[in-house]
């Protein structure tokens, strides 16, 4: 359950996306791909903004990054504009992780009570490099690789480095806090 509960907001924001790409396949055409992605990030925003949920400032920059350079994509007839856009929005990402404290409102209790901060810290770091590297990656494939192959990339390749990094957190948070909930249960039995 909350698995799902955390990734609906992901396939939501990733939604626009999934659509450039399969227009991009279906019609051969990325002005087109391009223009259907700009309209939807545009209605995902105003249907947010009607249903009276405040959108979120990563949220803006997405929208405020499609338009401009899906504009200049269209405008210019030049795919690597909207091609480069995805650096723009890692590295952005990237310097908002670079925050001590991103982390805490996402994580539940149990997380907090028994792991050291430092390891806390550590992640939210490893996850701003992460979108650094993704950036860098990004400017790579665009500008090396046919619009095709870079359409699949910013599709499943930052999403999988994500997922990655995300399953080898989930996995050594987990082993950390089973130590520390069992050396807390210890020291009460002695106590007793």
């Amino acid at each position: 359950m909350l698995v799902t509960k955390a990734l609906v907001p992901i396939v939501r924001d990733l939604l626009a996306t999934f659509v450039f790409v399969a227009l991009f396949w279906i019609c051969d055409n990325i002005f087109v791909a391009t223009a259907f992605g700009m309209a939807l990030g545009v209605s995902q925003t105003l249907w947010t903004r009607l249903r009276g949920r405040a959108v979120g400032p990563l949220q803006w920059l997405t929208l405020v990054l499609i338009t401009v350079f899906g504009g200049a994509t269209i405008l210019f007839h030049n795919p690597h504009f909207i091609m480069a856009k995805p650096t723009l929005l890692w590295f952005a990402l990237g310097l908002v992780l670079l925050r001590r404290d991103w982390m805490a409102p996402y994580l539940p209790p149990i997380v907090t009570e028994n792991l050291d901060d430092r390891l806390i810290v550590r992640a939210g770091y490893a996850y701003a490099a992460l979108m650094f590297a993704l950036s860098i990656l990004n400017l790579v494939v665009a500008f090396s690789t046919s619009a095709k192959f870079w359409s699949v990339y910013a599709l499943i390749g930052p999403a999988a480095a994500q997922l990655a990094l995300l399953i080898a957190f989930y996995f050594r948070f987990r082993r950390q806090i089973a130590g520390s909930m069992q050396a807390r249960a210890a020291a009460a039995v002695e106590t007793a």
